[in-house]
């Protein structure tokens, strides 16, 4: 069996086993700022809902957001004011979230719902903490306990979970640097959880104006692919060898006799992007971190939200 293929408008199942389908967790993990990203994110989430009934997104924002987000989902007049409160919020956290795509996805998810009988639609759960807190909870510690808060009071023991974040938080364990991620403690306390990253080639990133970056004039940066100048994830050739231009490629990395069952490829990174290189712990391989690769070539930038 081939261990990759490409997508193209939709996810297909042709990389899924029985086993992936027991998780209890799906996670996307991205480098902020492609546009390609919004699009796998929508996707995926409609795969899951199809197939396994996933049915509540857990989302890289406080309660308050993913409460305004909810209402927009539920009310009758898919309120646009509302949706751009929300998408013009996500600035204060990820700035090179909020964007016209972004606003793209969650109007495409509105129409996805309408389809659906009530008891299925999809159902937006906050897990972040809130921005004013300055609590001493480090973020993804606090992220799980949202998390697990929501299962209790929701009653959500049987249900299963998608959600997008940022690149670190759905590693499944710690680097070298010892910071427990959101997944991390997932896995640890025994949830299981399937995680996915993106990795970009040739593709341009958004990066909002800020006052301590050189940013171009059209907010649009390539200097941060896989491949470098600014970082460099060890073995991203092997998956450019078996990926094409303007193209999607997922790569399953958990197959029997896979090379990344006992390889740092892929999960050992050069950055200057990060603050940190990222370097996995000693005796463990690329598999502990994430099961899948999503491969972006040529994807555009998230744009301004007008």
């Amino acid at each position: 069996m081939k261990n990759n293929t490409e997508i193209t408008n939709s996810i297909n199942d042709k990389l899924f086993d029985d086993d992936f389908y027991q998780s209890n967790v799906f996670l996307l993990g991205e480098i902020h700022g492609y546009a390609d990203n919004q699009t796998l994110d929508r996707e995926l989430l409609f795969f899951l809902n199809k197939k396994v009934g996933v049915k509540y997104y857990i989302a890289e924002m406080d309660s308050i957001a993913a409460a305004k987000l909810n209402n927009f989902l539920t009310d009758s007049l898919k309120n646009q004011e509302t949706l751009k409160d929300v998408v013009l919020a996500i600035r204060k956290r990820i700035p090179q979230q909020s964007s016209q795509e972004l606003l793209e996805k969650w109007n495409a998810i509105y129409d996805y719902n309408q389809q659906l009988t009530d008891s299925s639609r999809i159902t937006v759960i906050g897990v972040d903490k809130n921005v004013d807190d300055h609590s001493k909870v480090a973020r993804d510690s606090a992220m799980v306990i949202n998390f697990k808060n929501s299962i209790k009071h929701l009653k959500l023991e049987n249900e299963k979970f998608y959600g997008l974040f940022g690149y670190f938080h759905v590693l499944q364990n710690t680097t070298e640097n010892g910071k427990q991620t959101f997944a991390s403690e997932l896995k640890k306390s025994g949830i299981k959880t399937t995680s996915f990253v993106s990795y970009t080639l040739d593709s341009e990133m958004y990066l909002p104006k800020i006052p301590q970056f050189p940013t171009p004039e059209n907010e649009r940066v390539d200097w941060s692919n896989a491949d470098g100048p600014l970082q460099l994830v060890k073995g991203i050739n092997d998956l450019k060898e078996l990926s094409k231009p303007n193209a999607i490629t997922l790569f399953k990395l958990n197959s029997e006799n896979s090379p990344y069952l006992k390889s740092q490829h892929l999960i050992r990174i050069k950055s200057r992007v990060f603050g940190e290189n990222i370097v996995p712990q000693k005796d463990t391989f690329t598999t502990d971190y994430f099961q899948y690769v999503f491969l972006l070539r040529n994807s555009k930038a998230l744009t301004s939200l007008k």
